[in-house]
């Protein structure tokens, strides 16, 4: 996040440490493209800060992209945008290429699942079980440019820059579309905020059973426990939220059981150890 707070001496201090990075940044774009390094010539153009001024949008793209679980991931331009990275021309490494407002785009919104999906495969099915889907489908074939419905993977995640929805964040981009005022179930976005909080409880019981087990059993119990997690994260992107609670309390009652079978076994280890102290407190 952004802070604002420092005062004058701190504004000047990140004022100077930003026109450093500029200068070290536009340095780095002089230079001709070189092949692959970093993403190749799309990054070596696309890095110039003078897009701050002349192209706002293309500057936040970079942005975006810079500090990005996709670039951690080796992940560029052209693996989602299409494009030659290792051409030598402006002209030639956008050859081919078609903005994201075309139906061919692999950006085009309606085709944005695809893209996410040739990398997020196991998301992509789950999606595709989904009425969010459907309705994409549907306002695809009408031949709309941007579909009024159908949510998709950049609806809740973004692109470059991805985001993980959390229960302070989850009401707020169900109620774009879930709403009073459409008149379209309008109770889902309480219901997510409620499955979500409950989904995200599963890691605390998960802490509290894997520090106190043994490692015998820690080998065979937890490694289940996480398969049903990860599964559970992929089942989320059908938006059945009947499912996921249904799922998420199987989770829960199974961790519950090992955490209170870990209780009774250390209450009675305290009980047979004059002297030894309570356990600690538990979720």
């Amino acid at each position: 996040g952004y802070s604002s707070h420092g005062g004058g001496a701190g504004q000047a201090a990140v004022a100077v440490r930003a026109r450093a990075v500029l200068t070290r940044a536009s340095a780095a774009s002089d230079a001709a493209p070189t092949g692959k390094e970093d993403g190749g010539s799309c990054i070596a153009c696309h890095r110039n800060p003078d897009f701050l001024v002349t192209n706002r949008k293309l500057y936040n793209y970079y942005q975006d992209w810079q500090r990005s679980i996709h670039r951690e991931e080796g992940v560029t331009c052209s693996d989602c945008h299409g494009g030659n990275p290792e051409a030598p021309t402006r002209e030639a490494a956008h050859e081919g290429m078609l903005s994201e407002s075309q139906a061919g785009s692999p950006v085009n919104y309606a085709n944005v699942p695809d893209t996410c999906g040739t990398c997020h495969d196991e998301e992509e099915a789950a999606y595709h079980e989904s009425k969010h889907f459907q309705h994409l489908v549907e306002h695809a074939k009408k031949g709309e440019k941007k579909p009024l419905q159908g949510p998709s993977c950049i609806t809740c995640h973004n692109s470059m820059n991805t985001l993980v929805l959390d229960v302070t964040t989850v009401e707020a981009a169900c109620s774009r579309c879930h709403n009073e005022q459409t008149g379209n179930h309008p109770q889902i976005p309480e219901q997510a905020r409620v499955a979500l909080k409950r989904f995200l409880s599963i890691d605390r019981f998960h802490r509290y059973v894997s520090v106190r087990l043994k490692p015998k059993e820690a080998r065979a119990y937890l490694p289940k426990i996480e398969a049903r997690r990860e599964a559970l994260s992929v089942l989320w992107h059908t938006f059945d939220l009947e499912r996921i609670e249904a799922e998420t309390r199987g989770i829960l009652d199974d961790l519950r059981a090992k955490r209170d079978e870990i209780r009774a076994r250390e209450q009675e280890k305290a009980a047979a150890t004059p002297g030894a102290s309570e356990s600690p407190a538990t979720p």
